[in-house]
């Protein structure tokens, strides 16, 4: 973090020894370390005063990580027996093929019937502002820029890696059923298990992770106002509001899917018109988000 602050601190005093000609006009060697807390989390920054209409700012904004602990229902989509049927023939794949093909060491009750599931919300940034000063007297400004973070905001996934391996071994053994196995399968109207939504089959990865995303963009534009100087005019502490909204793209929702057709496992994209009923009224809903509200107030120390 001191690096990144150093970084940023060299910049701005380059930006703001780019011309000193004119002192009425530009207002050189002014540097000034900021810290503060909004909607974008703790926000540590460098900030310079171009002139008397200009502020630069540049720092990162770290938003805690948060996590939340759940437990899912796996239910049994796309498969009508019952949880106790299907480990009886999960064994007798096994012993048929003379190998373990769906392995249940790890559940000796069987074919697991919920999971432990880990949802968490990420959001650091980093920042480049500036703030535009309209009137001499006044603190007032507005602000132009953009916040630079990762895509994925949102994740949903199994908290156990691997946890859901047999559910992938059950459906590898339906989808490619050896000349051992096939009788077995066929009698028994066997077929995948995964999550129904729409026209998308939800399974587990071929690891047997489970993992749904919300995904923004990761550049995003900035405009926003506020109060008070990038790095105080007089004294060594200021401070500073700022109201505005990031510009981050329309929220978009992924999650494992498998192509039947062409019998592989993809991260696909979902959409309101696939996933139908109250899935596609969420996705509808979120895809409307394509803003995301920054209130921050910093405190602003001048070093320079």
């Amino acid at each position: 973090m001191r690096k990144l602050l150093f970084v940023c601190g060299l910049v701005l005093l380059g930006l703001q020894n780019v011309s000193a000609q004119n002192e009425d006009t530009w207002i050189p060697k002014q540097l000034g370390i900021g810290v503060g807390i909004g909607t974008t989390g703790i926000v540590i920054d460098a900030s310079t005063t171009m002139n008397r209409w200009l502020g630069v700012r540049m720092g990162v904004d770290i938003f805690p990580k948060i996590t939340v602990d759940t437990d899912l229902d796996l239910g049994l989509e796309g498969q009508d027996a019952n949880f106790a049927e299907l480990t009886q023939r999960a064994k007798e794949i096994n012993k048929a093929a003379g190998q373990t093909l769906i392995d249940l060491s790890n559940f000796p009750n069987g074919l697991p019937h919920n999971m432990d599931v880990e949802g968490q919300w990420k959001n650091t940034t980093f920042h480049f502002l500036i703030d535009v000063y309209p009137f001499k007297n006044s603190s007032f400004h507005a602000t132009t820029g953009f916040y630079i973070g990762g895509k994925e905001l949102v994740s949903v996934s199994n908290k156990q890696a691997g946890f859901l391996k047999p559910i992938t071994q059950w459906n590898e053994a339906v989808m490619h059923p050896t000349a051992a196995t096939q009788s077995i399968i066929t009698n028994h109207n066997l077929s995948m298990i995964g999550a129904e939504l729409g026209d998308y089959f939800i399974v587990p990865d071929e690891n047997g992770n489970a993992k749904a995303t919300i995904e923004v963009s990761a550049f995003r534009p900035y405009l926003g106002i506020g109060f008070g100087r990038a790095v105080p005019r007089s004294g060594r502490i200021g401070c500073q509001f700022d109201l505005g909204v990031q510009f981050w793209g329309s929220p978009k929702v992924y999650a494992p899917t498998y192509d039947k057709a062409t019998k592989t496992y993809v991260r696909q994209e979902l959409n309101e018109e696939n996933a139908g009923g109250d899935g596609g009224d969420v996705i509808k809903t979120l895809s409307k988000i394509s803003v995301y509200p920054t209130l921050n107030f910093r405190l602003v120390g001048r070093i320079l």
